[in-house]
């Protein structure tokens, strides 16, 4: 019996080895990368310009040149897809409303906060709002918000069908927090490319997300700057996946950092 137990114990970590070191699975074409040019996406739109995550943020970021937009999607009361960071309305406007417990047509007559010295009015879109302007990008890169790891799975199917309506495969990257959801879509729509969030909080963070990246099998690995010398960046790249990092608004940062792309607030500042 111990006999047994030991040599499941060395077959396990054998293969844990493999998995670590030498294992790889097969990535799907980014064609918006080039070699030695760091993609400068914009992070919910212009936020410093124009409310974060509106159309018209999104049309700044594009005016101001850059190369793709970023922004988070949730699931409004009716199953509609919006495009919406927090999952209450508190921080951008008088409401204290979740984001689920209001239609999509509810959540379309609040007005958001503005930034300073902005003149357009902000509203929450939806994400079919924002077709005409995927169009005018290199990349996309599409959040999936979720509040814990078993919330937020429903949006799945609305996303989807919105992707296969849409052949954006081309251009477009699904990124999350929450790995479940990533490997959910991993499995239904192989074809997707994915951004595997860095969750950094707890200890051992580097080993738990580890694990959860060779569950995912991710595309690319999105992390915060200040992780850019951790040892699972190194390991990312000797799996091949592009590393996209959030949220460099500093210029000497930007200029040291050879990465793939970042998500930044300053788009003309690190122009």
């Amino acid at each position: 019996m111990l006999i047994a137990l030991i040599f499941t114990l060395i077959f396990f970590l054998l293969y844990l080895f493999y998995l670590i070191i030498y294992w790889n699975w097969n990535k799907v074409s980014q064609p918006y990368y080039a070699p030695n040019q760091t993609l400068l996406i914009g992070h919910r739109g212009s936020p410093t310009k124009i409310t974060e995550n509106t159309i018209c943020s999104f049309q700044k970021a594009i005016d101001q040149g850059t190369d793709g937009i970023e922004f988070d999607i949730r699931l409004s009361k009716d199953r509609q897809i919006v495009v919406f960071h927090d999952k209450d309305l508190k921080r951008l406007s008088s409401r204290q409303d979740k984001v689920e417990s209001l239609s999509l047509a509810e959540l379309q007559t609040i007005e958001l906060k503005k930034e300073e010295g902005q003149k357009e009015e902000a509203y929450i879109p939806s994400l079919n709002e924002l077709i005409s302007l995927l169009a005018q990008v290199k990349v996309i890169n599409i959040e999936i918000k979720s509040d814990s790891l078993f919330h937020g799975h429903k949006i799945l199917n609305p996303l989807i069908e919105f992707l296969n309506t849409n052949h954006l495969d081309d251009k477009c990257i699904i990124s999350s927090f929450n790995p479940l959801i990533l490997m959910k879509l991993r499995l239904r729509r192989p074809k997707t490319i994915i951004g595997f969030l860095y969750f950094q909080k707890g200890l051992f963070h580097g080993w738990r997300n580890l694990v959860w990246i060779l569950r995912v099998q991710p595309d690319n690995l999105h992390i915060h700057h200040s992780l850019l010398d951790h040892w699972i960046v190194s390991w990312a790249r000797k799996k091949n996946m592009k590393i996209n990092s959030y949220t460099i608004n500093d210029k000497s940062d930007y200029k040291k950092r050879k990465i793939d792309a970042v998500f930044t607030d300053n788009i003309e500042y690190l122009k």
